[in-house]
């Protein structure tokens, strides 16, 4: 109960004195440190935290109350060794390379096969043919000449 008052007396301090030092400094200590830190954990982070929580649901579903004490008592080091490790940012960075490999052997893969099929002749232009003369003359071209 000590806690809560505590938190919530830095909480009123903060916001009816937010134009004081002490008041900046509650601030960063309670507002903005924690913020960089949340913006900080990746999409991996939180997958690993998902498959760590999904494996444990699992084990206590399976096996009863005995392992599931020890794996209670197990979770914070398997999930500080996950944060230490980075795991998440090593999951990010295997599916990014997964993906790119995969665009690129797509793209490699399309162009083969455009390769293989005939190219489209484009037809060419051809002159439009100019209709003969009419010659009103009977005789034709003999008297042309002359």
């Amino acid at each position: 109960m000590a806690l809560i008052v505590t938190f919530l007396g830095l909480l009123a301090a903060m916001v009816f004195a937010a134009d004081t030092p002490a008041g900046r400094f509650l601030h960063r200590a309670l507002v903005a440190l924690p913020a960089r830190g949340l913006a900080r954990i990746s999409g991996g982070s939180v997958l690993a935290a998902v498959g760590v929580v999904a494996t444990l649901a699992a084990v206590f579903w399976l096996i009863d109350e005995e392992l599931a004490v020890v794996m209670t008592l197990m979770a914070p080091e398997a999930l500080a060794y996950i944060a230490m490790f980075e795991i998440g940012t090593l999951i990010e960075t295997l599916l990014a390379v997964t993906f790119i490999s995969t665009t690129a052997r797509f793209r490699q893969v399309v162009a083969m096969l455009r390769g293989l099929k005939p190219r489209a002749r484009t037809p060419r232009t051809r002159r439009k043919q100019r209709p003969a003369p009419s010659n009103d003359d009977e005789e034709g071209a003999g008297r042309l000449a002359a």
